[in-house]
């Protein structure tokens, strides 16, 4: 800093000391994002991927006999955001926002280290790009901020998603940092070279652009055989045992997920297959079973809301799901305690729905 102050004619935009702006931010304006970034279908079981794989054969009036050639990666439970690149320097990053349009939350984005602030997609000609990806918390530093706000007397994140989400809309740039946040890249959704030609179709697969991205500096869903976050697939029906798998071990992998996700691999047969309104049909998510956990009901507190609604809350004898001690859950109004026919000292079932709310599902 004291170089670029006593010689201005070096800073340069991709200097690590662009990195924190000290200028707050008071509102975030509404970009639109070069390409859509859609939702993604979702299935739960075999047959949901079966009939997902059939309707890809049906589009393309392919053979049975057609090899489809999947790529499978974990669905991360972050901020989506999508990065623009204009000659290699980061030049805007926003919110997934609507799909369409989406936050510009550039000087926050430029924190995160994990984020270069200059990348050579000028390797492939690449002029201009946009990239998505996700914003998110490891478990471990979730666990050391909260413990840190419980000793400053601070409310707690609910979930490292909540806190990683919020932290991209923090008015000072410096918060966003301190959250320590990582950005995991899994797509390219737009390329062009300078002439404004798509060079998407040269990256080939799906894959081999996530290992180009990975060659650029960014962290990508890596494809090895010790610990293959991203794996290649032949067959639809073997991806299911892998999905379980990964549910099966979900606690032990250093960031949140809440399922995985399918992709056809071959790019051009993606720009063939295109996008409904809602997501692309050549992608789908394969959800996780939402994680549950058996307690004691201690008591109920009242929680008094600023405009006095007044919502029960049942403290629970401290349980783990999901990585997370639940000890209190939402009880809502006296109709739901009613239905549910929920008492003092009962045994509950506790559920935390989409991995994130914590919620009774029944006394047992």
């Amino acid at each position: 800093q004291e170089l670029e102050a006593a010689f201005p004619e070096l800073k340069t935009p991709d200097s690590p000391t662009q990195r924190v702006s000290s200028d707050l931010t008071e509102d975030f304006p509404t970009v639109e994002h070069l390409t859509p970034m859609l939702s993604l279908d979702n299935s739960y079981n075999e047959a949901d991927l079966v009939d997902f794989d059939q309707r890809i054969r049906n589009y393309l009036d392919l053979p049975e006999d057609y090899i489809i050639e999947y790529c499978v990666e974990p669905k991360y439970d972050g901020g989506s955001i999508g990065l623009i690149y204009e000659n290699d320097l980061f030049v805007r990053g926003a919110t997934r926002g609507d799909g369409y349009r989406g936050e510009e939350i550039t000087p926050n984005l430029r924190t995160l280290h994990s984020i270069p602030l200059r990348a050579a997609f000028s390797r492939r000609g690449i002029a201009k790009v946009e990239i998505r990806g996700e914003a998110i918390m490891r478990k471990d530093i979730f666990e050391k901020i909260n413990k840190a706000r419980e000793e400053d007397g601070l409310p707690l994140f609910a979930n490292p998603r909540n806190a990683a989400t919020g932290g991209l809309r923090t008015k000072d740039p410096n918060e966003t940092a301190e959250r320590k946040l990582d950005a995991i890249i899994y797509h390219i959704g737009y390329a062009v070279d300078q002439q404004g030609n798509n060079l998407l179709p040269k990256l080939g697969t799906h894959s081999a652009a996530i290992d180009f991205l990975n060659e650029l500096g960014f962290i990508v869903p890596i494809h090895n055989e010790n610990f293959p976050e991203r794996t290649i697939f032949h067959n639809i029906n073997d991806i299911v045992d892998h999905c379980q798998e990964w549910q099966d071990h979900r606690d032990d992998y250093p960031y949140e997920i809440d399922g995985m996700v399918i992709k056809v691999n071959d790019i051009a047969l993606q720009n063939r297959l295109g996008s409904t309104a809602h997501h692309p049909r050549w992608a789908i998510a394969f959800k996780f079973k939402a994680k549950q956990a058996t307690t004691k009901l201690i008591k109920v507190e009242f929680q008094v809301g600023k405009t006095g609604v007044i919502t029960p809350v049942a403290k629970l004898e401290p349980v783990q799901l999901a990585g997370v001690t639940i000890s209190s859950v939402s009880l809502h109004n006296e109709d739901f305690i009613r239905n549910k026919d929920i008492r003092l000292g009962d045994t509950v079932l506790v559920e935390r729905a989409g991995d994130v709310i914590p919620y009774i599902v029944k006394p047992m």
